[in-house]
Order: structure tokens, then C-alpha cells, then sequence
């Protein structure tokens, strides 16, 4: 679908500051129904000729790059525009899932499973974008696993090899 917004705004800043450059460089003069009128005009243009001259330049360069870039994220308000990057708080709260869903193990080897999750979440993180972990959430449970799995097996390897040497330990 085509956005609009941007050749609108750019189209209406640009014709805009078209016309307060050809008044306020006095290219284009107005016709005036009173004397009043076209006296107003005169002393509003020698009150506010530099501001309109520059702010005209603005609007004209502002309607120009909208106009030619186009960029429709950039008139989007409220949650539409969302940031794909990873946060710290992003990070602790998969953390904090990771620790949940470990359930039992997380229970009886909470550091060995802590240190496992935080390797996890740094190898899907550096990985996928958010957007890209949250569209595989998406996804059926066995499609998830063959798409994230690879990404953190050898933290998964390294779990079970400190459970089982903790193991080995304690029956000694």
C-alpha cells in the first residue's frame, strides 16, 4: 500500500515556503482590495522579512527532502514505528522467562542454570532482531526449536555437562 503522508506534507511545505519566499523576497506582490490592507502587508514584511525569508528556505528544503525521500516511518505516532533493536530490559525479562521455563533444573541448579540462560539470550540476541525472535514466537513449537535451537546448542552442551559434573560430585 502507498502512504501518502510523506507527498502530502512534502507537497504542502514545499508550496507553502514557495510562497513565503516569493512575498517575502517581494517576488510576487498580493492585490489588495483597501489601502489598509496593503499597508498591513508593507509593515508586516518589513517587521518579519528575515524571518519569512529564512523560514521560507526551510520549508522549501523541508518539502524538497520529503518529497524525494519519502520516508513513511517518519509521520508515524504512537507504537506504529517500534525499535527493532534488543534492550537490557529486553534481555531480563528472557532471562527471567528462560529461568521459568527451566523449571525443575533452575530450582535445584539456579546459578548453572542462570549462567545458561544468559549465554542463550547473548547468542539469540546477536543472532535475530527482535522483530525476527518475535515473529519465530509465532510459529509452531517444532518450527521454533529447528530455527533457534542451533543458535544456543553449545550453551545447551555446556548445561549438561556442569549438571552432570555437579552430579558426579554430590554421589561421591
Amino acid at each position: 500500500m502507498i502512504n501518502y503522508l510523506p507527498y502530502i506534507f512534502g507537497l504542502t511545505s514545499f508550496l507553502g515556503g514557495l510562497y513565503l519566499f516569493l512575498l517575502s523576497f517581494r517576488l510576487y506582490k498580493p492585490k489588495h482590495k483597501t489601502e489598509e490592507q496593503k499597508e498591513r502587508y508593507e509593515k508586516s514584511l518589513e517587521k518579519f522579512g528575515t524571518l519569512m525569508k529564512i523560514c521560507s528556505v526551510i520549508l522549501i528544503l523541508n518539502g524538497s527532502y520529503d518529497l524525494i525521500k519519502r520516508d513513511p516511518d517518519r509521520y508515524r505516532v504512537g507504537n506504529g514505528n517500534r525499535n527493532s533493536e534488543w534492550t537490557s530490559e529486553d534481555r531480563a525479562i528472557l532471562i527471567k522467562n528462560c529461568m521459568r521455563d527451566a523449571g525443575p533444573t533452575a530450582t535445584n541448579y539456579p546459578q548453572i542454570t542462570k549462567e545458561y540462560c544468559d549465554c542463550s539470550m547473548d547468542k539469540i540476541m546477536k543472532a535475530m532482531t527482535k522483530d525476527q525472535y518475535e515473529k519465530s514466537l509465532s510459529k509452531p513449537q517444532e518450527e521454533q526449536i529447528k530455527e533457534v535451537l542451533p543458535l544456543f546448542q553449545d550453551c545447551v552442551n555446556e548445561l549438561k555437562q556442569r549438571i552432570d559434573s555437579v552430579d558426579r560430585q554430590t554421589t561421591r
